[in-house]
């Protein structure tokens, strides 16, 4: 592994430390301030319809802006604000327009890790690097849910975000003694040439299924484990067990990506992300949260490394950015539409209900998925020397 990945991943380490660390307890900040179930549901949509952005327009961001260390820092600063206003304790209103702000410059700065990790990487380690770059997710899972329950409970919401903001801004600043810029100025192609082939809509499709079913079902289990008086704090270690259970998974899946068949892995994910969701129907014990956790762990961080090993494959160097930043906006309105249809049906179904229809869905996507040939493409970057 060379010095641009280990420290690539070591800064988004750091970011998702603090975007994984909020987002378990999101659902129950939101709740605390009197709104529905209906209500938050719209709220994580609007978010994530903000980070859908951030992830869309990042091509047009970077050739605007030209350096992606440069403004990497200038993103972090405005990422520390909106965690600012986060934790300041204001009204409904407030509160989702600078939760959205957040999660927009977060889309645009985790979008930008995918496509320098594809600029980086070398061929013959593309798979285990994404792999490795979905552990820090993991990772942000894990220590992000010991780490910010306890502090935000011991410090105080707007202490804490300020924080969180200060360590965000000096982790980014760490990329200006990078060559991360000279990279993608070398492989990066402005033409705007880029086409989503039919092979990318077919796995658009069937991935963020799992996906959209990865995101309901964190949303529900937070507010299930509400209902059975669970406190933050519990509801913040669920996650963190799942995810450390999971931990070498990942990187597992990397590799095996450079060696299996894409779909394989990408069936076994959703199949995981389907009985976690079937599971949430009458699960009441702790035991079964965790469970939960684990299996959504499976869908959430280890077949986003594969997916994106497989828009490695399938799309030539210079489309990296346009491809890559469609796989990630794909993920975000996947997670919408979830939010959507929590916020929908919660006036007619009860969680555990939305859960079972959800179910179904997963089921039908594992059908669509087998008997299709996503994952089995020609690989496009096979030589070491395009990266050279």
């Amino acid at each position: 592994m060379n010095k641009p990945v280990i420290l690539l991943l070591l800064i988004a380490t750091i970011d998702r430390i603090i975007l994984q660390g909020i987002y378990p307890l999101l659902p129950v900040m939101i709740a605390d301030l009197g709104v529905s179930a209906r209500d938050n549901g719209i709220f994580m949509a609007v978010t994530y319809l903000s980070i859908a952005a951030g992830s869309f327009l990042t091509p047009r961001i970077l050739g605007y802006y030209g350096s992606v260390s440069r403004l990497s820092v200038w993103l972090s600063v405005f990422t520390a604000v909106s965690l600012a206003a986060m934790g300041c304790g204001m009204s409904y209103a407030g509160f989702l327009i600078a939760t959205s702000a957040y999660w927009f410059f977060c889309g645009v700065q985790i979008n930008i890790y995918s496509i320098i990790m594809s600029y980086i990487s070398p061929p013959k380690q593309t798979g285990s690097n994404f792999g490795l770059l979905a552990n820090t997710t993991l990772m942000g899972a894990v220590i992000g849910s010991f780490f910010i329950g306890p502090v935000i409970h011991n410090l105080g919401i707007l202490f804490s975000f300020i924080l969180f903001g200060v360590l965000t801004v000096l982790a980014r600043t760490l990329m200006l003694f990078s060559d991360f810029d000279v990279v993608y100025s070398k492989h990066n192609d402005p033409s705007g040439d880029f086409r989503i082939s039919a092979r990318l809509w077919l796995l658009l499709i069937v991935f963020n299924t799992g996906i959209m079913l990865s995101f309901i079902g964190r949303f529900n289990l937070s507010l299930i484990m509400r209902e059975y008086q669970y406190d933050m704090d519990s509801i913040s270690y669920i996650f963190a067990w799942g995810a450390l259970i999971v931990f070498p998974f990942p990187y597992l899946f990397g590799l095996l990506s450079q060696r299996v068949s894409g779909k394989l892995l990408l069936v076994v994910s959703v199949a995981c992300a389907t009985i976690a969701i079937g599971l949430l129907y009458n699960g009441n014990t702790y035991f079964s949260f965790i469970s939960v956790s684990f299996l959504i762990c499976i869908m959430t961080y280890c077949s986003r490394g594969v997916s994106q090993k497989i828009i490695y494959d399938i799309y030539p160097l210079r489309h990296q950015t346009h491809a890559q930043s469609v796989l990630s906006s794909a993920n975000w309105v996947a997670a919408i539409i979830g939010f959507l249809v929590i916020s929908a049906t919660s006036g007619t179904y009860s969680l555990q209900e939305v859960s079972l229809l959800s179910f179904i869905a997963g089921v039908v996507a594992l059908i669509v998925l087998v008997f299709s040939n996503v994952g089995r493409y020609e690989v496009v970057n096979k030589v070491d020397n395009l990266k050279d």
